[in-house]
């Protein structure tokens, strides 16, 4: 890949990139900012997660919330205006559908981006998903947790787990959502990216194939009747709307994990933000042409025992 001068549309992304923010904590391996951008980019995830994957549905466990009930949503990411907050974040989405008697916490290691404006029942917190509350112990009846393949280690994971169990009333339940790698057989483009990103994810010692081994830990954190299914989404504009709605969301991704891939000097991979803007631009075109380019996502969710 050679570089290229540089667009209008190329300066202004790479304008946008300059000003964004990477959590710099030692115990925090998030790959993606905090800010307006991800906030956007949350929003239209959540919109194409719920119609492609989960068939427009909130909760995917067998259970029914009612009064007294209480939900908590790991990881929840941000808000929005009073124009869009109902239709696209988790726990906003879900306060429409319960009883205002249903308690719903939301919590992140990232306030900036948490709601200005929200339902009375619903609580946003700054916390943690490996270190929870002691008096949230045997409290929520659902645990809501989506796409942290990019945020946790394996030993996060594992005291993310424990954490979950302990915070769960018994019988409550726990659901995933996770995705994966597309297979570099797809194309030169996606071949690149995909070293890149495992270099990265190696880097920081996350678990990019979580999604396979979730079932196997939720067994060994004690968690019983785990249900795991696998869709695979078509990535690109040959599938039409939601593949190309897909599409926008990764390789938005992507170039929002730019930060910490030049930290690292590019891995030997990609010496310039122009490279890295060819290879963009490249696995653009290589995903929309298609055909057949699917990425897989996974639901898990599991529950714990009564006694």
């Amino acid at each position: 890949m050679t570089s290229s001068p540089p667009s209008l549309m190329r300066l202004a992304r790479r304008a946008q990139q300059l000003q964004r923010v990477w959590p710099s904590s030692l115990n925090v391996h998030y790959l993606l900012p905090s800010d307006a951008q991800e906030k956007q980019r949350l929003e239209l995830q959540h919109s194409l997660l719920r119609r492609t994957l989960c068939d427009g549905k909130s909760i995917l466990p067998p259970i029914t919330l009612g009064p007294g009930d209480k939900v908590l949503d790991s990881g929840t990411g941000s808000g929005e205006s009073l124009r869009v907050y109902a239709l696209r974040i988790w726990v906003i989405s879900l306060a429409k559908e319960v009883p205002s008697s249903v308690s719903l916490t939301a919590i992140d290691i990232q306030s900036k981006i948490f709601p200005k404006i929200c339902p009375t029942n619903v609580f946003f917190h700054h916390h943690s998903v490996t270190d929870l509350p002691g008096e949230w112990t045997d409290s929520y009846s659902l645990v809501n947790q989506r796409v942290l393949y990019a945020a946790l280690t394996e030993s996060q994971w594992r005291s993310a787990l424990v954490e979950i169990h302990r915070v769960l009333a018994p019988g409550g339940w726990v659901q995933f959502i996770e995705g994966s790698e597309i297979s570099p057989d797809t194309g030169p483009y996606t071949a690149t990216i995909g070293s890149i990103l495992t270099k990265l994810y190696a880097r920081k010692g996350l678990l990019i194939d979580v999604a396979k081994r979730l079932p196997g830990m939720l067994a060994q954190g004690g968690f019983i009747n785990i249900h795991s299914e696998t869709r695979a989404l078509p990535v690109g504009a040959w599938a039409g709307a939601d593949g190309a709605e897909l599409r926008v969301n990764l390789t938005t991704v992507c170039s929002a994990m730019r930060g910490p891939i030049f930290e690292a000097d590019g891995f030997g991979l990609v010496s310039s933000e122009y490279e890295y803007d060819n290879l963009l631009d490249g696995l653009t075109k290589e995903w929309d042409d298609g055909p057949d380019i699917y990425e897989d996502w996974t639901v898990v969710y599991a529950q714990k025992p009564r006694v």
